[in-house]
């Protein structure tokens, strides 16, 4: 879903309750953990081992964490998609719509498993713990169904899909093996379809929206931009990989920050203005609290 899934562990620091799809598709840690186990699903149609003479022993680990959280993330975000069918439902959005997010579902499972191939051909076993998953946001309480369902279609497509897509694009770029890259191929086709679902409900449902919805989707976004600096700003954090880790997935993290900065910049927050939404005000708030920080 994300280009780097490693910067989940700085996001569960800072955690705002409902705020976006990130927060929910992400396992949130809690007193019950089960065990992810691919092996299976990895052995089925597996890649050839990589060679790993090149990279070093620091950005081989970095690239194995890398796809193992990776792959925990991709699992979970299924669970993101499968909920988001039940708010489409109370909208009464149409059945065809419902259909495809149904079917990413699945997608987000096989990415997971492309995650495992990978792992087993960098020399790690696709087993990690899964934390307790927390639920979607409903936002009955705050919102029409109409607008409950913009506010995470704005955070899951918008937003962290259409970032994703650019970290990906990136990384695929990079990727040094041919089987390294089919996999970054399939993920990225399907980031590009889920990014395109969100943006093709925004544009035709917000100007439907009555003034009180619109207001109150216009203060959402506030909290949606603000999960998505906390989310990306642990790429600021992380090392900066040489060319060889980067074939292999280890991040580099200034390059991820800078990706994520002007997917936001020239794409998200533009293309959410066109939709009549004002997210530059709500981008400008959530920047000047974060340099004031």
């Amino acid at each position: 879903m994300l280009g780097s899934a490693s910067a989940a562990r700085e996001e569960r620091k800072d955690r705002k309750a409902g705020a976006s799809r990130v927060e929910e598709a992400r396992p949130q840690a809690r007193c019950t953990m089960t065990t992810l186990d691919l092996r299976r699903v990895a052995r089925h149609d597996a890649l050839a081992p990589i060679d790993l003479r090149e990279v070093s022993a620091i950005d081989l680990e970095a690239a194995r964490t890398n796809w193992k959280e990776r792959m925990v993330s991709e699992h979970a975000s299924a669970r993101v998609f499968g909920e988001l069918v039940g708010g489409m439902m109370r909208a009464g959005l149409p059945a065809e719509e419902t259909y495809r997010v149904a079917d990413m579902v699945r997608q987000e499972l096989d990415h997971a498993g492309l995650c495992a191939k990978v792992l087993v051909a960098i020399g790690v076993e696709p087993v990690a713990e899964l934390p307790e998953l927390t639920h979607v946001p409903g936002h009955e309480d705050a919102a029409s169904p109409l607008e409950a369902v913009l506010r995470n279609v704005i955070s899951v497509g918008c937003c962290s899909e259409t970032v994703a897509v650019a970290l990906v694009a990136t990384e695929r770029e990079l990727a040094g093996p041919r089987s390294l890259r089919r996999v970054l191929d399939q993920i990225l086709r399907d980031e590009i379809k889920h990014s395109r679902f969100g943006w093709r409900l925004v544009s035709r449902l917000a100007p439907s929206l009555s003034t009180r919805e619109r207001t109150s989707l216009d203060e959402y976004l506030v909290d949606a931009f603000a999960h998505q600096v906390r989310f990306h700003a642990a790429f600021l954090d992380m090392p900066c990989a040489g060319e060889a880790g980067l074939a292999v997935g280890a991040p580099h993290g200034r390059s991820n920050w800078l990706v994520f900065m002007t997917t936001m910049n020239d794409i998200v927050i533009p293309g959410l203005e066109r939709c009549g939404l004002a997210a530059r005000e709500a981008w400008r708030e959530v920047v000047s609290v974060d340099r004031a920080a």
